[in-house]
């Protein structure tokens, strides 16, 4: 019993230091919680006070002033959340359990395709890829058998004429460029095409999407809250910009698109305010796929 009790009171300096030193992991992982939290606050807070006061700071300080001002609080915004990240990645508090690399299947099944919808959205504002070669009917050598078999040329003639060059198939093989630059078509300023039938600001969306499916698969604070960030910026500064288009304050949202649109992704498909006949036809789907297949070939590699 002694021995017992002597041998505790020799592991209590050890158990102290271990303690203590957790203390100190909680505390540093507290402050890159701050660092990058408090980042992405100010940088969406910044964002929405001085685009919406805009005018009349102009017009009180000038532009170049204004300018400054937006400049700096947006790059101090930035620097605080990638301090917050790059010091603190990979380690102190988490939110799961599971260690990184190694996220449950629903959660991976969940990454994935919040990740394949940002990166499908984002493969749609590159030129529509294609396969370099397409297959072409040999319209001249198809027609040339077809008037051979059903007698439209004579036989003299025939004769007469030079002998008819078997064709070499009815269809043929062509290069193309990879990259269709007129698939596009012109469209007035209020059109809607694309994924914009999903959302009108499917460039955020689709940044929020990607960078949630990232904050799934890490168990640590402070990179979830690294990655899941644009998620503030998607619903808090998509509105307020649809707030500032209405009253033609640095664009203009027309009614009419406003309608047959939505801000949330899918509402308007959803609601029946868009097709999804015309989505599924105007989708650069080669672009879309590739991008899927590396967001795959990422989860099992």
């Amino acid at each position: 019993m002694l021995y017992f009790i002597r041998n505790v009171i020799k592991l209590k300096p050890h158990y102290a230091r271990l303690n203590s030193s957790n203390n100190g992991l909680q505390s540093t992982s507290g402050n890159g919680i701050k660092w990058v939290a408090g980042g992405w606050v100010l940088f969406l807070g910044e964002n929405i006070i001085l685009s919406e006061n805009r005018e009349w700071i102009c017009e009180r300080y000038g532009e170049k002033l204004y300018h400054e001002i937006y400049n700096t609080l947006s790059s101090a915004a930035c620097i605080s959340i990638l301090y917050g990240f790059v010091k603190h990645k990979g380690r102190g508090q988490r939110w799961a359990k599971f260690e990184k690399g190694s996220a449950p299947p629903h959660l991976r099944v969940a990454s994935i395709l919040l990740q394949s919808f940002g990166v499908i959205c984002f493969s749609q504002l590159l030129p529509k890829l294609q396969i370099p070669v397409s297959l072409h009917k040999n319209e001249d050598a198809t027609q040339k058998m077809d008037n051979l078999a059903t007698g439209i040329i004579a036989a003299s003639s025939v004769e007469k004429s030079s002998p008819v060059d078997p064709p070499t198939g009815k269809f043929t093989f062509k290069a193309r460029c990879p990259m269709d630059f007129r698939s596009k078509p012109d469209l007035p300023p209020d059109a809607v095409y694309g994924v914009e039938r999903i959302t009108r600001h499917h460039n955020l969306w689709a940044l929020a999407s990607l960078g949630v499916g990232t904050a799934l698969v890490t168990p640590f604070m402070v990179e979830s809250l690294f990655f899941a960030g644009p998620l503030l910026l998607a619903t808090f500064g998509t509105a307020h910009q649809d707030s500032r288009f209405r009253r033609n304050m640095g664009g203009t949202l027309s009614p009419e698109k406003e309608e047959s649109t939505s801000n949330i992704p899918f509402a308007a498909l959803l609601t029946g305010r868009q097709e999804w006949k015309k989505l599924l036809e105007e989708i650069k789907w080669l672009n879309g796929g590739l991008a899927t297949l590396i967001i795959l070939a990422l989860h099992v590699i």
